[in-house]
């Protein structure tokens, strides 16, 4: 009998039931759309933000290593619990030299570094490490170093030596020269640009530091932090240490490289960090925020629809009253039909905003996404909570119908 009832009000009403379909299946979309983006923005502006520099800096612990970390360990940065993560690291060996170009001389910080390295990991696959992954922002009039006997220098310090690309520079550190053609010349806007930068092993032989580095750059894709991701390791019980350790916090990271770096000790740049976490924290929530908004206009258009349906089907809400229908029955058949319509919503709005997903993520970030199996019970239950909390509204206006005002007219 029920069945029969919803069949006949679909078949008299298509306007209004397509109404209805349509305002729940574009909440639907535009929910499933924005949550299936949403784990995507946040990687995708995770990279994006690595961009800005790293996260991570590795050096030399106080008490081991006579104040230099090995070269040779390198390579064990991407093979630690959270090497999937690490997006890419440098080495830098600094000294003060004597620069000379031109007939003029200056002191400045000469730093050797990886520029483009292609590092090979036992067991893993192969990797370019360097300046140009972490540092992409870096702007360079003319080209990167490729010859050991090549060099960039900073912008600052080009002027004061008067030197440019294309020319040559001698570089003295304790009575030793070593001879430099300067390739390009860079600009950040920081203390690189008082600087000389070389191929490491070229720098390592200038200060006679063969295989050693002051410091390491890490850059690595982290969660924002909270108050537990901020506790001290020391204090934590061996079930929090597990958790914390196996979550992608920026200080759990460090402390995974600093275990593989023999005399190294690893503390997150927290400048970058932080603002990192803070930005996708909001980000989360502007996503989380317009979802709802979406769903509340969704229900808003349905409850405008349905109270314009009751309207018209006032006699007949008025009649099923009379010949004895109370309110658990007239409920039934309304919600009924809503919930019927909101599951067919539900499977057009997932497939619409799976293809919007699509859409904005190749348009934004030039990059298509899988969305995950949890957004289609997702889509279901928007759109069913999108039918119940529009029908609140109308449902109670039938139900205080009086039969006898109705049918006198």
């Amino acid at each position: 009998m029920l069945f029969r009832i919803l069949k006949k009000s679909f078949l008299k009403r298509p306007k209004a039931v397509f109404l209805v379909f349509l305002s729940i299946a574009m909440g639907a979309a535009v929910a499933t759309a924005f949550l299936g983006i949403s784990g995507e923005i946040s990687h995708k502006m995770a990279l994006e933000l690595r961009s800005y520099g790293a996260n991570i800096l590795l050096e030399p612990s106080a008490v081991e290593g006579g104040g230099f970390l090995r070269e040779e360990d390198l390579p064990k940065i991407k093979t630690v619990f959270w090497k999937y993560n690490i997006t890419g690291f440098t080495p830098y060996l600094f000294g003060v030299a004597e620069f000379s170009a031109g007939g003029k001389k200056e002191r400045g910080i000469v730093s050797g570094t990886w520029f483009a390295k292609q590092l090979d990991v036992p067991g893993e696959d192969s990797s370019t490490q360097g300046i140009k992954g972490i540092a992409p922002w870096w702007e360079v009039q003319g080209s990167w170093p490729t010859g050991p006997d090549e060099a960039i220098i900073g912008a600052t310090l080009a002027k004061r030596l008067g030197t440019a690309v294309g020319k040559e520079l001698d570089a003295t550190v304790r009575g030793r020269t070593r001879h430099f053609r300067v390739v390009g010349i860079v600009t950040t806007g920081g203390f690189e640009e008082e600087q000389l930068f070389a191929p490491l092993v070229t720098v390592q032989e200038l200060l006679l530091q063969q295989g050693k580095v002051s410091r390491v750059l890490v850059s690595a894709l982290t969660v924002p932090m909270d108050a537990f991701g901020k506790k001290d390791p020391a204090t934590m019980t061996k079930d929090e240490f597990e958790k914390w350790y196996c979550t992608a916090y920026v200080t759990s990271v460090a402390k995974n490289v600093e275990e593989v770096m023999a005399g190294s000790r690893a503390k997150p740049i927290w400048q970058i960090a932080s603002a990192e976490g803070a930005l996708l924290t909001k980000l989360n929530s502007v996503m989380l925020f317009l979802t709802i908004l979406a769903l509340c206009a969704s229900a808003t258009a349905v409850s405008t629809s349905l109270m314009a349906s009751m309207a018209e089907r006032s006699r007949e809400i008025a009649l099923m009253k009379a010949v004895g229908a109370d309110r658990f029955q007239i409920s039934a058949i309304f919600l009924g039909e809503t919930l019927i319509i909101s599951l067919a919503g539900g499977v057009v709005g997932y497939l619409l905003g799976d293809q919007l997903a699509q859409i904005i993520s190749r348009t934004v970030f030039d990059s298509s996404i899988v969305s995950p199996i949890w957004l289609f019970p997702t889509a279901i239950i928007s759109a069913f909570t999108v039918a119940i909390a529009g029908s609140i509204a109308p449902l109670r206006r039938a139900l205080l119908i009086e039969p006898v005002t109705v049918l006198k007219g």
